[in-house]
């Protein structure tokens, strides 16, 4: 579907997210993946940029056999440059880092453009879009929070939404990523601001059939 406001066709997009505490449960929840051919997302959260810490081992990531679909990382860490390389090292498609962690970004701009990797940049809810100005021409995407960086399942942040309106008017050809809170209720209006990637966590891991609900996730935004 071509959104009226948009000046060339953006691809829309449900992107799967894994916020797990232990390399066992993100095993489980890649294997209710095992039918889909899409990118994923892996949350990474360190307990000092989050209040919440999660599964953080990118040496186990490498070990595991069989993640054949494309992932990207979401480094919701302080200082994303000290542990860009190791992350690096695990093959992602693209890596989101948070512009209030930021201390460096031309050296995480290097690194990813040097083993050709895509770069986002995420914004917390709270976050005055006009600081994007400064990345809009070096980044890829945008990531925006509608909750606060931490665990999955928090309530959706409506107030984000005039956001991405104002995200979308300013950078028509932009591809916008909505993460946190999404689901249901939340996908008709996060559309209509604008964006189309939509990362999912808990409404698809949380049900009891995580294959089917992936997929009405993918009709509600073809619709």
């Amino acid at each position: 579907m071509l959104l009226p406001f948009l000046s060339r066709p953006l691809k829309q997009d449900i992107i799967p997210v894994i916020n797990v505490k232990t390399k066992q449960k993100f095993e489980e929840e890649l294997r209710q993946l095992s039918d889909f051919s899409g990118i994923f997302q892996l949350d990474i959260a360190d307990g000092k940029f989050t209040n919440w810490k999660n599964w953080n081992a990118p040496e186990e990531i490498k070990s595991i056999k069989g993640i054949r679909q494309k992932f990207e990382v979401h480094l919701m860490v302080q200082n994303p440059e000290i542990v860009l390389s190791a992350w690096l090292e695990t093959k992602p498609k693209r890596i989101i880092v948070h512009h209030e962690a930021l201390k460096d970004f031309p050296s995480v701009l290097k690194m990813c453009q040097a083993n050709k990797i895509e770069l986002g940049i995420a914004l917390n809810p709270a976050t005055p879009i006009s600081v994007f100005k400064n990345y809009s021409k070096k980044i890829d995407f945008v990531l925006m929070l509608c909750v606060d960086p931490g665990p999955s399942g928090q309530k959706f942040q409506w107030y984000v939404l005039d956001k991405i309106k104002e995200l979308r008017k300013n950078y028509p050809n932009l591809n916008i990523e909505v993460d946190g809170g999404v689901n249901e209720e939340t996908i008709p209006e996060i559309l209509k601001s604008g964006a189309n990637y939509f990362a999912i966590g808990s409404a698809i891991f949380n049900s009891e059939k995580p294959k089917e609900k992936l997929l009405l996730f993918k009709k509600l935004i073809a619709a």
